[in-house]
C-alpha cells in the first residue's frame, strides 16, 4: 500500500453514491475517510428498486446524464473485478387505457428522437416476450433494451472492499452531527472539521453523500437546501424459478392502481415495489403489514407464479429527494470545500458521479455537464 498524501477528504455516507466515490478516489491514492451512521449500504441503497435507466428522466439534460451513466455501469463492474449483481435485459411496460396508451406512445416517440433504444410493442409481441406475465388489457406497450438493475448493497461492499484495500479508512456506526467552520485570513469560510458521534475529525474536504440527512448537515454550514425525503418500501421474496424470459425490470400500467414494479435478483428472489398516485407524485406503499399484503396480492394478479412464493423481508427507508427532482452535485460557493452528492437516482448515476466527483475534488476541475445541478440554483 502506498502512503497517502494530499488533502484529507471525508465522505459522509456509505450508500452506493458515497461508496463509488470512495472507490474512484482510492484508485487515485487519495487520503479518504468514509463515515456511515449505520452499516454501509443499509439505508436508501438497500431499499432502492435499483432500476438503471434514463427512461423517465426529464428534462433532456438530465436524461442524457442518466443515459451516459447507464452506459458506464459495465465499466464500473469491470473495475470492481467481477460480478456485483448487475442484470441486463431491458424494461417492459404497458398501458391499460386509451389515454395511458397515448401517453406511453408519445414518450416512446420522444425518447426515440433522443436516440434512446426504446420501441413500441403490440399485445402479441408483449406476451411472446414475457409469457409468465398476465397483463390484462394491453392498449400499448414499450420495451427499452438498454435498461438493467443491480444489487446496491453488493456494489457497496465491493467498492468499500477495494477502497479499504487501497488504504481508505472506513468508520461505520459513526454519525456526522455537522461541520465546524472557520474563517481563513482572506475572509473565506471553509470547513475545518466534522463533528461526529465518535468525536471531531479534522478534514480538508467534506463530501455530503448522506442521502436524506443531507439537509440537516448542510444547515450546520449555513446552507439552506430545497431537499427532503420520501418514504420507500420494497418487498423481497424467497427465491423462485426464473420469472422473466427477457426483461430485467417490468412495470405495470401507470394508468392503473396500484402501480407495480418487478425485478428478479440474481439469487432468484423477486423484488416488488408498489405505489399509488397522490396529489404530488407517487406514494410508496408498504408502511403497514396491511399495505404489504395489498401490494403482494396485487402482484399475484400480474405474476400468478407468486402464489407459490413467500415474502422473505420488507425493506423500508427514507429516499433523498431534491425539491426539483434533480441531483445536487458539486462544491458550494459559500463554503468552497464542502461538496454535495445527493440525488434520487443514485443507482443510475453512481458510476458517473463517482468519476466526476473525483475529478472535481482531486483535480480542481469544474465539469460543465454538472452546471444544472449545483446547490446554488435553490438560492436564485
Amino acid at each position: 500500500m502506498t502512503s497517502k498524501s494530499g488533502p484529507h477528504i471525508v465522505i459522509v455516507g456509505a450508500g452506493i453514491v458515497g461508496a463509488v466515490i470512495a472507490f474512484n478516489m482510492s484508485r487515485r491514492n487519495a487520503n479518504v475517510t468514509v463515515l456511515d451512521a449505520e452499516d454501509p449500504g443499509q439505508a436508501a441503497s438497500r431499499v432502492s428498486f435499483a432500476w438503471m435507466n434514463g427512461r423517465d428522466k426529464n428534462p433532456r439534460h438530465y436524461h442524457d446524464l442518466n443515459r451516459r451513466s447507464v452506459d458506464m455501469w459495465s465499466r464500473l463492474e469491470r473495475l470492481l473485478g467481477g460480478d456485483v449483481g448487475v442484470t441486463w435485459g431491458g424494461e417492459l411496460r404497458w398501458a391499460a387505457t386509451r389515454e395511458g396508451a397515448d401517453e406511453l406512445l408519445a414518450r416512446v416517440r420522444e425518447l426515440q428522437s433522443w436516440a434512446y433504444p426504446i420501441r413500441a410493442l403490440d399485445e402479441g409481441e408483449f406476451r411472446e416476450m414475457e409469457p409468465n406475465v398476465e397483463p390484462g388489457t394491453v392498449m400499448a406497450a414499450s420495451y427499452t433494451a438498454i435498461d438493467g438493475h443491480v444489487d446496491p448493497p453488493r456494489v457497496v461492499r465491493a467498492c468499500l472492499d477495494r477502497a479499504t484495500e487501497a488504504g481508505v479508512t472506513l468508520r461505520t456506526n459513526t454519525k456526522a452531527w455537522g461541520v465546524k467552520l472557520a474563517q481563513t485570513p482572506s475572509g473565506q469560510t471553509r470547513v475545518e472539521s466534522l463533528e461526529t458521534s465518535a468525536g471531531e475529525i479534522q478534514c480538508d474536504v467534506v463530501v455530503l453523500a448522506a442521502g436524506a440527512d443531507t439537509t440537516e448537515l448542510a444547515a450546520t454550514a449555513g446552507i439552506e437546501m430545497q431537499h427532503h425525503w420520501t418514504f420507500g418500501a420494497t418487498i423481497v421474496t424467497e427465491a423462485t424459478l426464473p420469472m422473466f424470459r427477457t426483461a430485467a425490470a417490468v412495470h405495470t400500467p401507470r394508468d392503473a392502481e396500484p402501480m407495480m414494479n418487478f425485478r428478479q435478483l440474481p439469487d432468484g428472489s423477486m423484488m416488488i415495489h408498489g405505489s399509488s398516485h397522490d396529489a404530488n407524485d407517487t406514494a410508496s406503499m408498504g408502511r403497514t403489514d396491511e399495505e404489504v399484503r395489498q401490494v403482494f396480492e396485487a402482484a399475484k394478479v400480474y405474476l400468478p407464479s407468486l402464489e407459490r412464493v413467500t415474502i422473505k423481508e420488507v425493506r423500508r427507508g427514507r429516499r433523498p429527494m431534491p425539491a426539483d427532482g434533480l441531483p445536487i452535485l458539486g462544491f458550494s460557493q459559500s463554503v468552497p470545500n464542502l461538496y454535495f452528492a445527493t440525488m434520487h437516482s443514485g443507482v443510475s448515476l453512481a458510476p458517473l458521479v463517482g468519476e466526476f466527483a473525483t475529478t472535481e475534488i482531486l483535480d480542481g476541475a469544474r465539469i460543465d455537464l454538472l452546471e444544472p445541478y449545483r446547490v446554488e440554483r435553490f438560492a436564485k
